[in-house]
């Protein structure tokens, strides 16, 4: 990557004449997919010279989720995120919706944890 990356953060008023810098450095997204027998993906199918027909596939045999931990950079947008990169991405898959919620908080916490410790602060924070 040859462009030099910049916060997501941005200056605003704040009262009284004060300013604030503030943004997102670090954000976590995940996706959660019920698997089958709920919902799904809609499938159209449209031929020429007939109706459209509209299905439902199943999301995927099993509940699973994405989780992903991006850096945002660049110009915030109106929600305070701006480009991001991805640090960390892991996929899931379960039997239950919660056992897939509970992989993703373990995998969430754990990354947690890293960037606590390459920030410096000592294992007396974890433990709490």
């Amino acid at each position: 990557m040859t462009e030099k990356l910049t916060p997501c953060a941005q200056w605003t008023d704040d009262c009284q004449g004060k300013k604030d810098y503030d943004g997102r450095l670090l954000s976590i997204s995940t996706r959660y997919w019920p698997g089958p027998g709920s919902s799904g993906t809609m499938v159209v199918n449209a031929q020429p010279g007939q109706a459209a027909v509209i299905t439902t596939a199943p999301y995927g045999t099993r509940p699973s989720a994405t989780a992903t931990i991006c850096l945002n950079h660049g110009a915030p947008d109106h929600y305070g995120y701006g480009d991001s990169l991805v640090w960390r991405e892991k996929d899931f898959e379960a039997d239950t919706e919660a056992e897939v919620k509970a992989l993703v908080e373990a995998w969430v916490q754990e990354r947690f944890d890293e960037v606590v410790a390459l920030l410096g602060f000592g294992p007396q924070l974890l433990a709490n």
